[in-house]
């Protein structure tokens, strides 16, 4: 007990380090949180297409009368659309 007392006393770095390797190892993500993060970054990547989708139509076809909804459904997902 002494002896570890001393070198935490002497080293706080040491007692630092031991912290921030132990640490990470605690809050290791489970199965069903990695499960959740997968399923996140697919409905991201499917809200990106389907901006692009409505995009491209409201571009290609400006003389459609869908052209205005398309286009209101992509700033609408866009706005939508999470800030990192």
């Amino acid at each position: 007990m002494f002896f570890q007392r001393a070198i935490f006393r002497k080293f706080p770095a040491l007692a630092v380090g031991c912290v921030a390797i132990v640490l990470p190892a605690c809050t290791e993500k489970s199965e069903a949180e990695k499960a959740e993060d997968e399923r996140v970054l697919i409905r991201e990547e499917k809200r990106k297409q389907a901006i692009q989708i409505y995009q491209t139509l409201a571009k290609e076809y400006p003389d459609d009368p869908k052209a205005d909804q398309a286009k209101e459904k992509a700033d609408a997902l866009q706005s939508a659309t999470p800030k990192n």
